[in-house]
């Protein structure tokens, strides 16, 4: 019945746009009902921000390394950990050792000030790559590692050159005992070389506000830009061509890789998150709301008030929803975009997701940008097709207690951020407009 009215109203009804409580009627001659359209835009709305106790971080093919500091958000830093195999084992008896290193291949992706100079140091991992529990790595995991530093490098970054790369040159003394080792057939498969070298852990400088990289971590050896551990050799077969050789230890397993992500919130305005249930409301975070990728800082939006449409009218339906937020001017430039768009989840009231947004079709529901036409950029803003979301809570039969929450869509892969205004001086809101339909 509902998809019935929606067809025929549609063939005679068309509002751009409308105030709070507008109403439209259809008149008598067109139905014996008396039928009206109202645009709704005067809903509560309670929005805040909380905080995931932990996020997986492993398989996600990247390295994220660096340290950045945020006026909202404060510091962040990450290292990361790794496994490495090769594909073979074998080095002729006649071979002289030359060097190894670590290869570090930009994957385009950065956040922060590259100009800066940055300092990595790589550590042996002193303990079994495996998780505490389960398959998956967290933000939160860590592994022991060796105090003696492997390699070291400082340098300027240059991630938007996919063909360059870092080469952080490693202690001989290791490459050598490698290298030795599979020479003499004392390491002869995987299973042999992490029982002598369990893994590799690079450590960014976390003292100085710089950036954070990504980089390749694919566990395919022949894959173009990957990243490696590269073990150099040479063969002197009384020629002169080229008698370099080397053997390359890349990620053994997607999941033996992961990112430790440490974010320190004390000097901000989310300071002291008691867990995951918690919500810090926009009142008191500066009429703002907030969402970081890596770290659990997500957005939350709940519109308590959907309930009492159903109070309205005995016989009404939904003709569509959407719900309209603006990011925080000034907390995005072009070094620091904002996404296209923006996933949402459906939590419940203790902030577990319940499932990702859809459409009354099914799809994947997000929020997209709306870009400023104006140099004030007073119309930048997001918008979300809230339609079955308003459906599900009006006709359910028990009080679901539902949010939303909002996030990156890739938000285990880097430490995005956005922050949403929701400041009634300056009439930057979060709103909801329902068009309603009673009948």
């Amino acid at each position: 019945m509902r998809y019935f009215i929606i067809s025929i109203i549609s063939l005679v009804f068309y509002a751009s746009c409308a105030t709070d409580n507008s109403i439209y009627e259809v008149g008598d001659d067109f139905i014996d009902n008396n039928i009206q359209v109202r645009i709704i835009d005067t809903f509560s709305i309670k929005a805040g921000t909380f905080k995931i106790d932990s996020l997986i971080t492993s398989s996600t093919n990247r390295i994220l390394l660096g340290n950045v500091n945020d006026i909202s958000l404060g510091s962040l830093s990450s290292k990361s950990f790794m496994q490495l195999t090769a594909s073979n084992y074998v080095i002729d008896s006649d071979a002289v050792y030359d060097s190894i290193g670590m290869i570090l291949n930009y994957d385009n992706y950065y956040h922060g000030d590259t100009t800066k100079i940055q300092t990595y140091k790589l550590h042996r991992i002193i303990e079994t790559v495996e998780p505490e529990e389960g398959d998956s790595f967290y933000n939160t995991s860590t592994l022991a590692y060796d105090s003696q530093i492997l390699g070291e490098l400082s340098f300027t970054a240059k991630p938007n050159k996919s063909t360059d790369s870092l080469f952080i040159k490693m202690d001989n003394t290791l490459g050598k005992e490698i290298f030795d080792k599979i020479v003499d057939n004392d390491i002869n498969n995987s299973d042999d070389f992490l029982q002598f070298f369990k893994g590799l852990a690079i450590i960014p400088n976390t003292t100085i506000d710089s950036h954070v990289l990504g980089f390749n971590a694919q566990t395919t050896e022949n894959t173009t830009g990957n990243s490696k551990m590269r073990l150099y050799y040479t063969i002197d077969d009384g020629d002169s061509e080229d008698n370099s050789y080397y053997i390359d230890f890349i990620i053994s397993n997607a999941a033996k890789q992961f990112n430790k992500i440490n974010s320190d919130l004390s000097n901000t305005v989310l300071k002291g998150f008691i867990d995951s249930e918690e919500i810090k409301l926009s009142e008191d975070t500066d009429n703002a709301i907030y969402a970081q990728s890596s770290t659990g800082i997500a957005a939350r939006i709940e519109i308590p008030s959907i309930k009492k449409l159903s109070e309205l009218y005995e016989n009404a339906t939904t003709l569509s929803a959407e719900l309209t937020f603006n990011p925080l001017k000034g907390t995005y430039d072009d070094n620091k975009p904002l996404p296209e768009a923006l996933s949402i989840y459906i939590v419940d009231q203790k902030n577990r997701i319940i499932q990702q947004l859809t459409t009354v079709d099914g799809d994947a529901s997000y929020a997209i940008l709306n870009k400023a036409d104006d140099e004030f950029e007073a119309n930048t803003s997001y918008s979300i097709d809230l339609s079955d979301f308003v459906e599900q809570i009006l006709f359910s039969e028990i009080d679901l207690n539902y949010a939303l929450m909002i996030q990156f869509t890739d938000y285990t892969s880097n430490i995005n951020s956005v922050t949403i205004e929701n400041n009634p001086v300056t009439n930057n809101e979060i709103k909801l407009s329902v068009k309603y339909l009673n009948y």
